[in-house]
């Protein structure tokens, strides 16, 4: 039995809502630990209309693949330490914040208009965690990034960023409905500028039709493994979450 289940409505005049019907992670607004930290990330209620489009207001709810993900990135950090991180749909700011407490040298969250102003001020709350002397993390920066507008690679990393492009894409449970699925893969078609640039992605499969088409347009792209991350980090997940590392192809 899975402790996670969503319900997707969809009126006509209004964009589809998913509500948070329990967590197959635990997680606490007052705190959850965090690589012998304790990382505090806020959320709000679902707000459907807040968005004004297809989004849903998502971006400001922490969502099971959030937790599978910087769970996973806290068992194998090597996978963003000294490293160039941006993460695509970043909502609450939950994996994005917990990549600069790993070590990333610079962590670029992105998302919606709407969800920018919780982000950042998750980012300031847990700035102490994330900054200072002896940390390898500059800057951990809150950017727009509408996937059917995405803006150039420039724009994202800005004048202060010595990377030319990102060493690691990050994306967290942002496969749900089908008409982003397209969308998301482009941007993220544009973002990889070669194979050097890997993508770690968590999503929660909650549909046969929105998954069969995120699964061959994702491996159309990139040469995708499967982590089983039971037997590679020890962290136990329901069979709807899945966990990729892709390398776009040659």
């Amino acid at each position: 039995m899975i402790a996670a289940d969503f319900i997707q409505k969809e009126p006509e005049s209004e964009p589809p809502l998913l509500a948070i019907m329990g967590r197959f992670y635990p997680f606490n607004e007052s705190g959850m630990p965090f690589a012998d930290k304790t990382l505090v990330i806020k959320e709000m209620q679902n707000q459907s209309n807040i968005a004004g489009g297809e989004d849903g207001g998502t971006g400001l709810n922490v969502w099971d693949g959030s937790l599978l993900l910087a769970r996973y990135l806290e068992k194998k950090p090597e996978v963003i330490r000294h490293k160039t991180v941006l993460e695509l749909g970043s909502g609450c700011g939950l994996v994005g914040i917990a990549s600069g407490i790993l070590g990333a040298s610079e962590v670029i969250m992105t998302d919606l208009l709407y969800a920018l102003p919780l982000m950042r001020e998750n980012v300031k709350r847990n700035e102490m965690l994330w900054r200072g002397n002896n940390k390898p993390c500059q800057q951990i920066e809150c950017k727009e990034c509408d996937w059917f507008r995405p803006p150039p690679m420039n724009k994202l990393l800005g004048n202060a960023s010595e990377a030319m492009h990102p060493e690691v894409i990050l994306v967290a449970d942002c496969v749900w409905i089908s008409s982003l699925i397209e969308p998301l893969l482009q941007t993220l078609k544009m973002y990889t500028m070669d194979c050097s640039t890997k993508v770690v992605i968590t999503y929660q499969q909650r549909g046969k039709e929105a998954h069969d088409e995120f699964w061959n347009g994702i491996h159309g792209l990139f040469d995708v493994v499967v982590v089983d991350t039971e037997t590679s980090v020890g962290l136990t997940k329901p069979d709807v979450f899945h966990v990729f590392e892709c390398i776009k192809k040659k």
